[in-house]
């Protein structure tokens, strides 16, 4: 959300918040999920949500490429981070260990995707979902050690797979 907010010009102000304490986003928005944001008056919840809310330019025009686009988004949240959630909570290590090689696998996939640049071609809301979670192939912050990131670095590889070493390259500097 970042990267949209920063392609936009938009100014976003921070608060964070702990996992186990959601007390203002219920307090805000009437459930726990995050982000939530605060619009022209009305609070949005969700990420892709508030990124077309405030960077739309980053859906494709093409009707083909954007369907496209919406069933990457669709499998990333459905599909994707299903294996992330089995290795933050599961307790059963056999899952853990299938869930860790699933998502690994999974940027096979984003390797086949990035013939040109990005995703689907040009830098789209795909690029922009995708590089928060994906970025932690290459990560080395020690400074950081929440635990869900910590368990994506571990998870996540990018040996053999030039092309996603190169977009995340790319994407960092979107970031930064």
């Amino acid at each position: 959300m970042s990267i949209a907010a920063a392609l936009a010009g938009v100014d976003i102000e921070w608060t964070n918040v702990t996992f186990d304490d959601r007390t203002l986003i219920v307090e805000l928005s009437g459930q726990k999920g995050v982000p939530i944001a605060e619009l022209d008056g009305h609070i949005v919840v969700g990420s892709l949500a508030i990124v077309s809310r405030i960077a739309p330019g980053l859906w494709p025009d093409d009707p083909r490429t954007r369907a496209l686009v919406d069933t990457f988004l669709e499998w990333f949240d459905r599909v994707w981070l299903h294996p992330l959630g089995v290795l933050w909570r599961d307790t059963d290590e056999g899952r853990k260990a299938r869930a860790a090689r699933r998502l690994d696998r999974s940027l096979d996939r984003f390797e086949a995707l990035l013939e040109d640049d990005h995703l689907f071609g040009e830098l789209s809301v795909a690029d922009v979902a995708a590089y928060p979670f994906v970025k932690y192939a290459t990560d080395t912050n020690e400074a950081d050690d929440y635990d869900i990131h910590e368990i994506m670095r571990a998870a996540l590889s990018v040996a053999g797979r030039p092309r996603v070493a190169a977009w995340l390259e790319r994407m960092s500097t979107l970031a930064a």
